[in-house]
């Protein structure tokens, strides 16, 4: 697919790698191959953003780090290894573009790296659709049973990559859909002495007495975890869930 376009492509990555090297930040060796790519007569447009859709629900925008010729989407990375996630991300990218074909290419290794991934229905991706609610051993998980669904429903169909809010969004049409109640929560007061001295910006459901929250981050870690138990806490409610959905599986915590 595209021989020609890809085989100029490949020239400038490594014409680029060979002349940086592996020392630098992403965003360098992105100007540097748009450069490169527009010397050899090629449209390259840099952090081209697009439509992100939820079935038929706009649920946000991307930018993706190069498209060439309006045809290949280049994903840049320098880090040393490519991961499985960074596989999945640039297939949720052509699928969410609508583009034929992805190059992933890696700076940052010993040597340079680059794989080529065709947007077809047989594509293989490492994001795992395993998610068997009869499996899952949670404490109370019956509670929840819907909303499990409905997140791995997300991430199945969005994949991993995007932003905090395209998933949030993705949530809120699945809450209306299954006509759940619900609020959203926008900000918090932070009080002290019965006074209150601050806020801060939030972005959470409640439903009944349980906080939600979605997110996208590199791991639910410790911090994360425990700020979220803190909010659930100055909420005074019971409950609470989070999702992560920059993961190959389903990933969530559930506070009860």
């Amino acid at each position: 697919m595209y021989e020609d376009l890809t085989y100029i492509i490949k020239g400038c990555l490594f014409k680029v790698y060979n002349t940086m090297g592996n020392i630098w930040q992403e965003e360098i060796y992105e100007t540097a191959l748009e450069s490169e790519l527009q010397s050899q007569g090629l449209k390259a447009e840099c952090q081209k953003e697009f439509d992100v859709f939820y079935f038929d629900k706009r649920v946000g925008s991307y930018r993706i780090d190069i498209l060439v010729e309006d045809k290949i989407i280049i994903e840049l990375k320098a880090v040393p290894k490519i991961s499985p996630l960074h596989k999945a991300q640039l297939i949720s990218y052509l699928k969410g573009y609508n583009k034929l074909l992805g190059i992933l290419a890696n700076f940052g290794d010993i040597s340079f790296e680059h794989q080529m991934f065709p947007n077809k229905l047989t594509l293989k991706t490492s994001l795992r659709d395993e998610f068997d609610f009869d499996k899952a051993m949670t404490k109370g998980k019956e509670e929840i049973r819907d909303l499990l669904n409905a997140a791995n429903r997300i991430l199945v169909t969005l994949g991993p990559g995007y932003f905090h809010q395209v998933y949030r969004r993705a949530f809120y049409h699945e809450l209306k859909s299954a006509r759940t109640t619900f609020k959203i929560i926008k900000k918090i007061d932070a009080q002290y002495r019965n006074k209150t001295i601050g806020s801060r910006e939030v972005n959470f459901f409640i439903l009944g007495d349980m906080l939600l929250s979605a997110v996208a981050v590199k791991k639910l870690d410790d911090l994360i975890l425990s700020k979220f138990s803190n909010y659930i806490n100055h909420m005074n409610l019971k409950r609470g869930l989070i999702f992560n959905f920059n993961a190959l599986h389903l990933d969530f915590r559930y506070f009860n």
